[in-house]
C-alpha cells in the first residue's frame, strides 16, 4: 500500500495544491507562487530520497505560509518514510485540520494507518475520501479500501471496493488482481482469468499472480500456461509462500 501511496503522491500532488486565481493581489500571487515553488522542489527531492533537502524547501514553504494544508501533508509522506510515525501522524492531522475536504491528505493518512496495522482508523479515513466524487484519485481510494476490509475479514464489502475501483480505473492493478483472487474462490473462472490478463499487461509478474495463474491453467488445461508460470513462480521467488503452495500441490497430484 505504501508504493501506491507514493505513487499517487508524485503525480498529483501539485495539482492538488496551491492554485493562482485570477483578481488576487499582486503579493498574494507571488506568495502563492513561492510556496507552490517550493512543493514542487520538496516532492523532486521526496522522489529522489534527498530527506534533508525536502525539508529545507517545506520549511521554507511553512514560513511563508503556516496553513498550508500540502506544505504539511507532504512532511507527513517524508516523517513516514524516515521511519518516525509519529511526527508522520502529527502532521497528516494539521493537513486535514487546516483543510477537511483535503481528499488526498485523508487518503495519505488512511494509507499511513493502514501501514500501522489501524484498519478500522483507516476505513474510517478512507471512507469520508471516498465521498469527493471530484477527487482524481477515487479509483486508489477504493482499492486501498477493499485492502483494508480484507484485513477485518469484511471480504463483501472489499469485493464490493474492488469491483468500485475498477469502474473507475480499468487499469487499476492492485484492484484487478484482488478481484481475480475473489473471482476464483467463487469459483468463476473465466472472469478470474479475465482479470488475471489484464493485470498482466500492467505489471510485473508477482508471485501471488503467478500462482494464481498456475491454478487457472490447470482448470484449463493449459499446460504450456502452467509450466512456463510454474519457471518463473522458481526462478523469481523462490522462497515465497507461494512456491511452496506450488510444490505441496505437485505432491498431491
Amino acid at each position: 500500500m505504501r508504493v501506491q501511496f507514493l505513487a499517487l503522491i508524485m503525480t498529483v500532488l501539485l495539482l492538488a495544491g496551491c492554485v493562482t486565481e485570477g483578481g488576487q493581489p499582486k503579493r498574494k500571487v507571488n506568495t502563492e507562487a513561492q510556496v507552490e515553488s517550493l512543493l514542487g522542489l520538496g516532492v523532486g527531492y521526496i522522489r529522489n530520497q534527498e530527506y534533508g533537502r525536502a525539508k529545507e524547501n517545506l520549511t521554507k514553504a511553512l514560513s511563508i505560509d503556516p496553513t498550508s494544508a500540502s506544505a504539511h501533508n507532504l512532511f507527513g509522506l517524508l516523517f513516514q518514510l524516515e521511519g518516525e510515525p509519529d511526527l508522520a501522524e502529527d502532521y497528516f492531522q494539521r493537513a486535514i485540520r487546516l483543510d477537511p475536504k483535503f481528499s488526498m491528505a485523508r487518503n495519505n493518512y488512511g494509507a499511513f494507518l493502514f501501514e500501522q496495522g489501524r484498519y478500522l482508523e483507516a476505513i474510517e479515513q478512507l471512507e469520508i475520501c471516498a465521498e469527493d466524487r471530484l477527487y482524481g484519485a477515487r479509483s486508489m481510494v477504493f482499492e486501498n479500501l477493499g485492502v483494508s476490509y480484507q484485513q477485518l475479514s469484511r471480504f463483501e464489502a472489499a469485493e464490493v471496493a474492488f469491483t468500485k475501483s475498477l469502474q473507475l480505473n480499468p487499469s487499476q492493478g492492485r484492484a484487478l488482481l484482488e478481484l481475480a483472487e475473489i473471482r476464483f474462490e467463487q469459483t468463476r473462472y473465466k472472469e478470474s482469468d479475465q482479470l488475471l490478463q489484464r493485470y498482466d499487461m500492467l505489471a510485473q509478474p508477482s508471485a501471488r499472480s503467478l500462482w494464481l495463474g498456475i491454478r487457472l491453467a490447470r482448470l484449463f488445461n493449459k499446460t504450456d500456461d502452467e509450466a512456463s508460470q510454474a519457471l518463473a513462480l522458481k526462478n523469481i521467488f523462490p522462497t515465497s509462500k507461494e512456491y511452496q503452495l506450488y510444490q505441496d500441490s505437485n505432491r498431491k497430484l
